[in-house]
């Protein structure tokens, strides 16, 4: 056996211009799931495995050399093909969030198996993505049309030829000794991946009433072949009792099949397979209720990617929730165990800073007092306590004693750039760099922004993504802004000024929370495309701090010209992923709080207060004086409901943000089109092999559809040229580029995508023709 060469036409082709050849020549019933959307589940946005088929076991053989005709040999290495295609798998998508898995016939019969091995790797406690949670990704699959009974004939003289006991036994651990000779043996095994597997994923079979290939592969494997001229499926015959030679059938046509299986359907055969395949669906649905079927009320089998059922009217509507990503505990994006992982150490310095604070302060004031003998008292008492349930935070804070004494005057500004920093750090470990054009910032693409949480309205409004309005202010676009960022809130020293004069810590925190909250619900409410916030953020608190240098001349950083520096230059192309609406909403917010959040009272003493940590009384846990900053709570409230009416807009999808940013890939661009592209539509195709379809051939009736006439291209142009590109194509060039996209001016019908490498730049190209002659 080898792999059929008519493959050879689809290699350097992408999903959609496979599934619109398919469409217009018309020979090939196929569909291309990678460039549908079912339901809310988009495929578009997935990554495609397609795994063929040469090896006749289902892929579950583990038998090389297999003969059964003494001259002719077959390697039913099915197993092994399966096992290396996932191990390429697992190394190069280590943290996926969500799987689908579905085959035809044959592979349909081994998705179980596929979903066993991919549930262990990815599913199981510190084993490969799974991380510190033993739930880690959704796995959910549909079978269409699986060669799924096996009678007992097969079963004693067909399925050992394949050796199928090493990945049963070895890999997915199922008595395969005890069952192999059973009739339910399918039933059985499906029923033990099942139990091992999670009630969350969903899982489908598909199937026609009437099925001509599965009936003869039925029938044969029921032990009633007939001689034909060729082997389809291999027979044994017996001979007084043992398995001497082998008879072999196959069909020249599709006629043949079916006049074949109205024979069956004589013989009661059709009855007998649907009453079987019945009974096993019925057994398997009612142990298992995240199980469930779709019948085909007609004759036919199946094609790649649910080809038929998919022209089915309700089919897609049954598959949404199997194929929707479902939400499970321990089910995360990559980004969400950074993000977790990256607060945790940050509180966990906050904790530290404050703990050690606390500590020195508390022992200061009892020696200032003159009661060291009950200072020491006490700390023999606390040291006996700390014996038996805290001896592990001294160790761990005197191990970090050189960051934490140096972090005492600001816990809260260290936790957050630590936070930030491994956050940052974790994500260019997962999702790399982008090429500079698309990331001047020198960080990851628009997509893997956009999965570690940046701030993108579409998203929040359409999908309900409300965590970016969190996760995005530990976000930096790239390696510049991190710097720019840390730059900012080094020289802004904000936290340590406050305490300075007579502010606790806490009000820091207050400034910092109010500004987060409010830069990113303002962006999410008018803004478009997508946007980190902590460059906003550190830019916020320099105009807070600027505010309170000239309010009351105190001593905080005079930081007037360092932000507007700051803020003209995120406002360039260079920090394409820092937003001029997040930016500005961060320096108006930043001036309103530093004016009006904070009241002198000159009742209380102006002299500055000691470090809150350094006070007696507080350390004992009530303070005897106040500091001489008293808090608006007024405003604060005002300000929460404000921000509180955002959140239900949002909630009620109010603002109305461009839809096509749902996409995350075209946040980092810009959208132009052309329908002047006749030349570039003849080589569409082509490539060197000429192999390609050639979109410009004659369609039904001798019109030429595809001469470019009635065509549109259209495609997403980096923000940092994006300008400079619009206008050098419109002087230069013979092909004018268009702001704006080809829906939007008549070319309804999505004909195929292509992806381009120019000068080390890619770009992905669409094609669009109009809906109708009108047009």
């Amino acid at each position: 056996l080898t792999f059929p060469e008519w493959y050879d036409n689809f290699v350097g082709l992408s999903c959609s211009e496979i599934e619109y050849g398919a469409a217009v020549q018309g020979e090939n019933p196929l569909s291309m799931l990678c460039s549908k959307k079912v339901g809310n589940t988009d495929f578009r946005e997935y990554n495609t495995i397609v795994v063929p088929y040469c090896t006749q076991d289902v892929h579950i053989g583990d038998a090389p050399g297999v003969s059964y005709d003494g001259e002719n040999y077959i390697n039913h290495v099915g197993a092994h093909n399966m096992v290396r295609t996932l191990n390429w798998v697992f190394s190069n998508f280590p943290n996926p969030t969500h799987i689908f898995l579905t085959g035809c016939s044959a592979g349909g019969t081994a998705v179980p198996v596929a979903y066993d091995l991919i549930n262990k790797h990815y599913n199981t406690f510190l084993k490969g993505g799974g991380g510190p949670l033993p739930r880690a990704v959704n796995i959910n699959a549909i079978m269409d049309s699986s060669v799924y009974l096996t009678p007992s004939y097969f079963l004693q003289y067909g399925l050992p030829n394949w050796n199928p006991g090493t990945i049963m036994k070895q890999k997915l651990h199922f008595n395969f000794n005890k069952y192999q000779y059973q009739e339910r043996y399918p039933d059985l095994l499906w029923n033990h991946i099942l139990k091992r597997g999670s009630n969350h994923d969903r899982w489908g079979y598909v199937t026609h009433t009437t099925d001509p290939i599965s009936l003869m592969y039925y029938q044969y494997m029921s032990g009633n072949g007939e001689n034909g001229g060729g082997r389809l499926l291999a027979s044994p015959v017996l001979k007084d009792g043992q398995v001497s030679s082998y008879e072999s059938t196959a069909f020249s046509s599709v006629g043949d099949v079916e006049d074949h299986s109205r024979r069956m359907e004589d013989n009661n055969v059709q009855y007998q397979w649907w009453a079987d395949i019945s009974n096993s669906m019925e057994y398997v649905t009612k142990k298992h209720h995240n199980v469930d079927t779709f019948l085909i009320n007609s004759e036919g089998h199946c094609s790649f990617g649910l080809y038929y059922p998919l022209q089915e009217e309700g089919f897609e509507e049954w598959a949404s929730p199997i194929m929707k990503e479902g939400i499970v505990i321990g089910n995360r994006r990559p980004s969400v165990a950074s993000f977790l992982t990256s607060v945790a150490f940050g509180g966990i310095l906050i904790f530290l800073t404050r703990r050690m604070k606390h500590e020195s302060g508390k022992k200061e004031s009892l020696i200032e007092d003159g009661e060291t003998s009950s200072y020491m008292s006490e700390t023999a008492t606390t040291l006996a306590k700390r014996v038996r349930c805290g001896l592990f935070l001294d160790k761990l804070q005197a191990a970090a004693s050189p960051i934490v004494t140096k972090c005492q005057s600001w816990p809260w500004t260290a936790g957050y750039l630590m936070a930030t920093a491994i956050y940052f750090l974790s994500m260019l470990i997962t999702q790399g760099f982008a090429h500079p054009l698309d990331n001047p910032a020198f960080g990851p693409s628009a997509v893997g922004l956009s999965t570690f949480g940046i701030n993108n309205p579409a998203l929040i409004i359409y999908r309900m993504e409300h965590f970016r309005l969190i996760t995005s202010s530990f976000l930096c676009s790239g390696v510049t802004t991190f710097l720019l960022v840390v730059y900012t809130i080094y020289k802004t020293a904000l936290e340590a000024a406050m305490t300075d004069n007579g502010h606790p810590h806490w009000h820091f925190l207050l400034v910092a929370g109010v500004l987060s909250f409010g830069i990113n619900l303002w962006y999410a409410c008018i803004g478009n495309g997508a946007s980190c916030s902590s460059l906003a953020l550190a830019l916020g608190l320099n105009a807070f701090s600027a505010t309170l240098q000239r309010r009351l001349s105190r001593s905080y950083p005079s930081t007037l010209c360092f932000t507007i520096t700051v803020f003209i230059l995120g406002c360039t192309p260079l920090f394409p992923f820092d937003s001029l609406v997040a930016l500005t909403v961060a320096v108006v917010t930043g001036v309103f709080v530093g004016l009006a959040l904070f009241v002198e009272d000159s009742t209380m003493s102006s002299e500055p207060v000691e470090d809150v940590y350094h006070n007696e009384s507080i350390a004992g846990g009530e303070p005897t004086r106040n500091p001489n900053h008293r808090v608006r709570w007024n405003l604060i409230r005002g300000m929460g409901a404000l921000y509180l009416l955002q959140y239900i807009l949002l909630l009620l999808r109010v603002p109305s943000p461009d839809k096509s940013n749902v996409y995350p890939y075209l946040t980092g661009c810009g959208l132009v089109y052309s329908n002047q592209i006749g030349d570039f539509v003849n080589a569409y195709a082509g490539n060197a092999n000429n192999n390609g379809r050639s979109l410009g051939e004659e369609g039904n009736g001798g019109e030429d559809y595809f001469d470019g006439s009635n065509m549109c291209a259209q495609m997403c142009i980096p923000h940092l040229v994006y300008g400079p590109a619009l206008w050098g194509v419109q002087k230069f060039a013979s092909v004018p580029l268009v702001q704006g996209t080809c829906e939007e001016n008549g070319y309804q019908e999505h004909i195929a995508d292509k992806t381009f490498n120019e000068f080390t730049v890619t770009f992905e190209v669409q094609l669009f023709t109009a809906s109708n002659d009108d047009d």
